[in-house]
């Protein structure tokens, strides 16, 4: 299911970005095309509430939610079949892709709540790599290989291998069943746990000293610095991959098939990131390990600005480029298993998307502002400007306990009335 967030991921935000930046797209519309592949993710917390507060007892809590997602996301892809000429209405295109991608984030939300309830503690940072290290697979497939097929066909061409892709992915949920409802202990909807959390926490006490005792709680503490973790998180790399079309493009005058091909290769590498990252998180620890490829990010960041000159040399940039995505896949699985880690259990697959939303908030706030970073910046001090929001990422890390959500009792689930004697 992440291969198939990823395909149109990689076909909207690599290949056909791609296809209108050499068509001369102005960095500031581009900016705003490439925005809304990330914006609706900003308000993914929504279909968390959602999806927890209507599970289905006979079909699935997830799965419904997921497959209506899919079927969605193939039939926004496939509309786009249907305009004339994309490139001509750049309005008509970017709100299709607005549109298909508020169901992409439904589908999103449906698999992690899914993982969330699934995994155990110590699956976590592999899993998140395996499933992030998927996204970026999926867009090696929508980024290289649907360019490949709008070269040797067209943009149609390519949205009709697209859709049969969705389509096929489709059948995973369609036909493989949840686990029965009765296999698990019942589970009561989202707004009962936060109502029951409201109770344990107030209990007739005043506003003002819960209010207190929260400012002081690492639970609470850990739970709101994790949103400024996830803001800032991918801002740097995402600023970088919306200015790098003008700059690979028009300045430096690669050739269209070539920067896809340099992209792809990069997002290879961010799956391999991803799949080892999750794995040694698990080991080093999720909060430290994201710390160092942080630092080494912005390190990498800086060295790069200061050898501009070699950057019109395509054997340098192929040997040198795979740094930075292999480090960014690293940082999304170490920082996507320390997310579950500070979600409080009762109200844990919500509060997971919250998270995420406010890491494609970030991302759209990025997009949409590389326009301005072009107009005011020359490229290497763009990277400069990059380096220095990567490494902010470490002044809030060390603040945040990993271990807080689970060790306070007040942020437990509630205790389930069993069917048996003890």
């Amino acid at each position: 299911m992440y291969v198939a967030q990823g395909i149109p991921w990689g076909f909207m935000s690599l290949t056909l970005p791609t296809y209108l930046s050499a068509r001369n797209l102005s960095d500031e519309a581009l900016g705003g095309l490439l925005a809304m592949t990330t914006l609706p993710y900003s308000f993914k917390w929504v279909w968390g509430f959602v999806i927890d507060a209507f599970p289905s007892k006979r079909f699935g809590r997830r799965r419904p939610w997921i497959l209506f997602a899919q079927a969605m996301m193939t039939l926004t892809c496939g509309v786009m079949i249907f305009v004339p000429d994309l490139t001509r209405d750049i309005e008509l295109l970017t709100w299709t892709i607005f549109i298909h991608t508020v169901f992409n984030s439904m589908q999103d939300v449906g698999v992690d709540a899914l993982a969330v309830d699934l995994l155990d503690e110590e699956e976590r940072g592999r899993a998140n790599g395996f499933m992030y290290a998927s996204k970026w697979i999926g867009g090696i497939i929508g980024g290289a290989g649907l360019a490949h097929v709008m070269k040797w066909s067209s943009l149609r061409g390519a949205l009709v291998v697209q859709v049969g892709l969705l389509a096929a992915i489709m059948t995973l949920p369609l036909f493989v069943r949840e686990r029965e409802q009765g296999d698990e202990p019942a589970r009561a909807p989202v707004w009962s746990a936060i109502a029951a959390w409201f109770r344990r926490v107030f209990g007739g006490r005043r506003v003002a000293t819960v209010l207190g005792d929260a400012a002081r709680d690492r639970a609470v503490q850990s739970a709101v610095l994790g949103i400024a973790v996830m803001l800032i998180s991918v801002a740097a790399s995402v600023l970088l991959s919306a200015v790098n079309f003008g700059l690979y493009t028009r300045e430096l005058h690669w050739a269209q098939d070539d920067y896809t091909n340099l992209q792809s290769y990069a997002l290879a590498l961010g799956a391999i990131g991803s799949a080892t990252g999750g794995y040694f998180a698990d080991r080093v620890g999720h909060r430290r390990l994201a710390g160092i490829a942080a630092l080494a990010l912005a390190a990498f960041y800086v060295i790069w600005s200061q050898l501009s000159p070699h950057w019109v040399d395509p054997t340098y940039v192929y040997a040198t480029f795979w740094i930075e995505p292999l480090l960014v896949g690293t940082i999304n699985a170490a920082l996507f298993a320390l997310c579950m880690d500070i979600s409080w259990p009762a109200i844990a697959a919500s509060q997971f998307a919250v998270y995420m939303a406010m890491s494609n908030l970030g991302s759209s706030f990025a997009y949409k502002h590389a326009g301005d970073a072009t107009s005011r910046w020359d490229y290497p001090t763009i990277y400069l400007v990059a380096a220095a929001i990567q490494a902010s990422l470490v002044l809030v890390l060390p603040l945040i306990d990993p271990r807080a959500a689970r060790q306070s009792p007040r942020r437990q689930r509630p205790e389930r009335k069993s069917s048996s004697p003890a």
